[in-house]
């Protein structure tokens, strides 16, 4: 990355300083490779810890979802139920209504005298 005039000068000396004890044989060439290995080493670390982190928060999600989905369909199995019952107990209610209007008829016939008693 090229520095802009944003980057403070001691950065600056750091990236010269570095670059030149990159360039100088012996020690300090295996150093930079032993600093670099070890960059290396702790981002793929890193990294493999943010993806066992993902892949646990993912799986605990899955798992909130599977109950939700369990609980939803348990509901849904509930309410289908009680669409039933309530259907049922609306047929019965239709058929006692049916029964009691008829009751009503007979005993207002039963009770009003009839046209021909009357004329008599």
């Amino acid at each position: 990355m090229a520095c802009t005039t944003k980057c403070s000068p001691k950065l600056k000396i750091e990236e010269e300083i570095a670059i030149t004890e990159a360039h100088l044989p012996g020690s300090n060439l295996e150093s930079k490779f032993d600093e670099l290995k070890y960059e290396i080493v702790h981002k793929i670390d890193k990294e493999l810890i943010d993806s066992k982190n993902a892949r646990n928060y993912i799986s605990q999600k899955y798992d909130e979802l599977c109950s939700k989905i369990q609980y939803l369909t348990e509901l849904d199995a509930t309410v289908t139920g009680f669409r039933s019952d309530m259907k049922a107990i609306e047929k019965q209610i239709y058929d006692l209504s049916a029964r009691v209007d008829d009751i009503e008829k007979r005993t207002i016939c039963k009770e009003c005298p009839s046209l021909t008693s009357s004329m008599f």
